[in-house]
């Protein structure tokens, strides 16, 4: 097997859960994953529609907002990690993608296991690197 072989097979298989109530961040974060070669790609727009999505999908990666309306995603992130609505649900890695720079709000995100945080804009590199952390991938192989 090539390293290139490899290169596909880790990144085609990985598939993300993109939760941000608005669409352009959504699209934007698609767009960025698809630049990596992520193609496999679940959108939620609420925490209840990620949680559906957790339940009827297995996901390896959430990419999660910080700031939504009703359930923010530390909120999301506490009950996943307390409860886990599938069975990898508690130990999903989830990457929080957020406006949100308050040391409070990274300070929480830690405790809660949240592997990484990135503020808004990002770059495709950067969520690549964040990814391949989140995953336990060394960057030098992917």
């Amino acid at each position: 097997m090539t390293e290139n072989t490899h290169k596909q097979i880790v990144w085609d298989s990985i598939v993300c859960l993109i939760v941000d109530d608005d669409k352009f961040s959504r699209t934007f974060i698609k767009t960025a994953l698809y630049q990596i070669g992520i193609k496999n790609t679940k959108e939620a727009s609420t925490t209840e529609e990620a949680l559906e999505l957790l339940r009827s999908f297995k996901i390896d990666v959430i990419l999660l907002d910080q700031q939504m309306p009703k359930q923010n995603g530390l909120d999301l992130a506490k009950e996943l990690r307390n409860g886990g609505h599938n069975e990898n649900g508690g130990m999903t890695p989830i990457i929080m993608i957020t406006v949100d720079t308050k040391e409070r709000t990274v300070l929480d995100a830690k405790d809660l296991g949240i592997q990484e945080y990135l503020v808004k804009p990002i770059s495709p590199l950067a969520l690549k690197k964040r990814i391949c952390t989140a995953l336990g991938l060394a960057p030098e192989r992917i």
